[in-house]
């Protein structure tokens, strides 16, 4: 009784009554085609919708002369349609897989956020997930940098001469360096921002840096830096409050993931899948010249 109860199960359930549903329509709609059904219509819903959409679109309600067109379009797109599926141009094109591919995840969507979750079930989720949603630490820092371009062959060890003249009393750190675009003073900055700007692992190690005193270099994606971090704002943790809708955007996500994964997998145990692991290692590359090739 207790399986009964499981929100999982009833995804599955629904889930298999709208692909068989689907699987029935699209099936009568292609026999037809195939069958030599040469009936288009145009009814009430279709334009509708054909309505509605233009509305969306254009921010107007269509005229006359735009819903004829707007019909003689969705006719002109059938019979299209109808003629490329009849001389099997849907194969063996990966648009066409893809997009097809992706109205299938589509349909799946909606079946695990059937039901809102309750306080209970957020609540649960944000103490699970609560570093998730904690205020970062954030850095204010300088930096000196040395260009790679500018010096090909020099930039790192410059760097390193000139982080022992900054240890010296009064050194001057603008008498040393390259010119930046993004400037050279950081404030209050959280390790996205600041791999939005140096890249990820430049980010990481300045965030691992201690407060005060120059440090380096460090490498990033345009030459090397000097470090002064002269501020560091611990992480908070955040309350629920202020990230409910955060969390209940992450916890429908979590869920609708979960419940694609399901469908899928139980869609996979249909097929027998074989794959030439022996061509699949041939075409991968060399894991030790992908290191060397990169700068």
């Amino acid at each position: 009784m207790k399986a009964l109860k499981e929100p999982l199960l009833h995804f599955l359930l629904m889930g298999a009554v709208i692909f068989g549903l689907h699987a029935w329509r699209q099936r009568g709609a292609e026999d037809g085609a195939a069958g030599g059904d040469r009936r288009i219509e145009v009814n009430a819903a279709t334009i509708t919708r054909l309505k509605e959409g233009w509305t969306r679109q254009f921010q107007r309600t269509p005229d006359e002369h735009d819903l004829r067109g707007l019909v003689e379009a969705h006719v002109r797109e059938e019979v299209l349609f109808r003629e490329a599926l009849k001389l099997g141009l849907d194969r063996n094109d990966s648009i066409v897989r893809r997009r097809l591919a992706q109205k299938m995840e589509f349909l799946t969507q909606d079946i695990a956020t059937a039901g809102t979750p309750d306080e209970a079930a957020l609540e649960k989720y944000f103490a699970d997930h609560r570093d998730r949603y904690a205020k970062p630490q954030r850095l204010s820092f300088r930096h000196v940098y040395f260009s790679r371009e500018k010096r090909p062959d020099r930039a790192e060890a410059e760097a390193r001469a000139a982080l022992e003249a900054l240890a010296a009393p009064g050194a001057d750190e603008a008498a040393f360096g390259d010119g930046f675009l993004a400037g050279f003073e950081f404030g209050a900055q959280d390790e996205r921002e600041i791999a939005a700007i140096f890249g990820a692992e430049f980010a990481a190690a300045v965030a691992r840096l201690e407060t005060g005193g120059w440090s380096g270099p460090l490498a990033s994606g345009y030459g090397a830096h000097l470090v002064l971090v002269t501020a560091r704002e611990a992480p908070r943790p955040a309350e629920f409050a202020t990230v409910r809708e955060a969390v209940l955007r992450d916890l429908l996500e979590d869920r609708r993931r979960a419940a694609n994964d399901a469908v899928l997998a139980r869609m996979m145990a249909d097929y027998e899948i074989a794959i030439d692991q022996a061509a699949l290692d041939a075409a991968a590359p060399d894991p030790l010249q992908t290191a060397q090739a990169k700068p």
